[in-house]
């Protein structure tokens, strides 16, 4: 019997978010701030901050676009030109930036949109698309090997910051090599779906054996794929959307406002730098736990509890003084973004089905990042105004413990035959 490529897809699915979503913001929050130092590029805590808030407001602007993209081009054609523009904007990073408009333009806007081609949507529409039965354990594998570099490179890159002189820049050379890794691994080695090489989803012999699968779901997992225009119209899609939005916003706000806030307060870099990778290791934990359980317990509800749980660390963020308390946010930070970031996907591919899933995925990542997007910005103002990103603390911990009750309204169609699911989700439309 031919082996299932739906298993190696996942190593290079993985991969490819390794080197792109995985890494990019990680290696900004420790980069970025650097760029303070810098007089030659005129930026402060607002400017710097609107950078990130540009970032992830194209990601969210760009999602639907690049969802569409997936649904006609395919997953392997949009991350390999994915791969391509985080190349630019890497390149640009190094050697056009020297003013506040080159680096919003380089990485506000050019590496968003590649992280997003190459990695986050066109990864977890891939997944979505290969397997149903275990979607919830093959999006956690694929995230853990992805998320990894949030742990891993980090230390990397301060090294190599340290190697070349401790100028910011240095920073991007492993993200330049990183995207040209990318390239071929995305155009020779990326399936779209099972039926490119003659495979049906999870490795299914049979359909037969397909729908005997389905019968042992233990989640609703809906079969019948309501269509892009309706799922946007049906109370679900905004409460699982709003709900995830808690766990982008935090991690927008960790990245860009964290390095600052714990500097503020007399914190040593060096023990910051390790707050990141606790942070990054975090999210591998809260992957693997809450994406493991996602086959078993709603999505959406792990969702909830995993901001709640950020908003709890957010809230020790704001009145810290020491460095165990940094690390306690950093940890519950990471491990409620990882696992929001595993299971929001699965969220929406199990209620919605699999057919329009990218157009469906890059619609909700759209709201999560439009709100997200604003946190970084008012960080940065806020710091200005006060020298101190307390208040800023305070405010992310209430956007996002309300973003966490969001998930706890979403209902559930009760077990039908499979003929009504889809029309039960549907009559939940407004």
């Amino acid at each position: 019997m031919k082996s299932f490529y739906g298993h190696v897809l996942i190593g290079v699915l993985g991969l490819m978010y390794f080197c792109s979503s995985g890494v990019i913001l990680p290696a900004a929050n420790v980069v970025n701030p650097l760029m303070l130092q810098d007089a030659s590029l005129g930026l402060n805590g607002t400017l710097l901050g609107m950078g990130f808030s540009l970032f992830v407001l194209f990601q969210g602007l760009s999602a639907p676009v690049i969802g569409a993209l997936i649904a006609r081009m395919g997953a392997r054609f949009t991350m390999t030109i994915g791969a391509v523009v985080m190349l630019a904007a890497s390149l640009c990073m190094v050697f056009v930036v020297t003013s506040p408009a080159a680096y919003f333009a380089c990485f506000g806007v050019l590496a968003s949109i590649g992280a997003m081609m190459a990695g986050q949507l066109s990864v977890q529409s891939t997944v979505g698309a290969w397997f149903v039965a275990r979607r919830g354990v093959a999006m956690t594998a694929t995230m853990f090997v992805g998320a990894s570099s949030a742990f891993l490179l980090p230390p990397v890159i301060e090294a190599i910051i340290g190697a070349t002189g401790g100028s910011w820049r240095g920073g991007w050379y492993l993200l330049i090599g990183l995207s040209v890794v990318m390239i071929p691994v995305a155009f020779f080695l990326v399936k779209d779906k099972p039926s490119d090489v003659g495979q049906l989803p999870d490795g299914s012999a049979t359909v037969d054996d397909m729908a005997h699968q389905r019968k042992t779901f233990k989640v609703f997992k809906n079969e019948h794929s309501l269509p892009f225009a309706k799922a946007v119209r049906t109370p679900a899609f905004w409460l699982i959307s709003l709900a995830a939005t808690g766990g982008f916003a935090a991690y927008s706000f960790a990245s860009s406002q964290g390095v600052i806030h714990f500097t503020t307060i007399g914190l040593d870099r060096a023990l910051i730098v390790a707050g990141v990778s606790v942070m990054g290791g975090a999210g591998l934990v809260g992957k693997v736990v809450m994406g493991s359980l996602s086959d078993r317990i709603e999505p959406v509800r792990l969702v909830s509890a995993s901001a709640f749980l950020i908003a709890a660390g957010t809230l020790v963020a704001a009145v810290a003084s020491n460095p165990a308390m940094m690390y306690a946010y950093y940890f519950c930070t990471g491990f409620g973004f990882g696992a929001i970031s595993a299971t929001f996907p699965t969220a929406i591919a199990n209620y919605f089905g699999a057919s329009s899933f990218s157009k469906n995925l890059g619609a909700g990542i759209f709201i999560t990042t439009l709100i997200a997007s604003t946190l970084p910005l008012i960080g940065g103002t806020l710091f200005d105004a006060t020298q101190s990103c307390t208040t800023a603390f305070f405010l992310a911990a209430g956007v996002v413990a309300a973003c966490a009750a969001c998930g706890l309204f979403v209902q559930f169609p009760s077990r039908q035959s499979e003929s009504e699911e889809g029309a039960s989700v549907g009559s939940l439309a407004v």
